[in-house]
């Protein structure tokens, strides 16, 4: 019986881990930049309620 060799999948390379961007798994989130007010969220709910589709989201977003 042969054995199977090894294949790694894995979704990580190196370029990504070396970018200024780059999230580990459970690595917590990034610092904002700005802070997100009351009216922001109150509009993203609003796009979310009134979009019928994806492109149409990101269109209003």
């Amino acid at each position: 019986m042969k054995k199977a060799k090894v294949v790694d999948h894995r979704r990580i390379n190196l370029e990504k881990v070396a970018s200024k961007d780059f999230i580990p798994f459970l690595g917590g989130r990034p610092k904002r930049e700005k802070v997100i007010r009351h009216d922001d969220v109150v509009n993203l709910s609003i796009a979310l309620n009134t979009a019928h589709s994806i492109e149409e989201l990101l269109n209003i977003v």
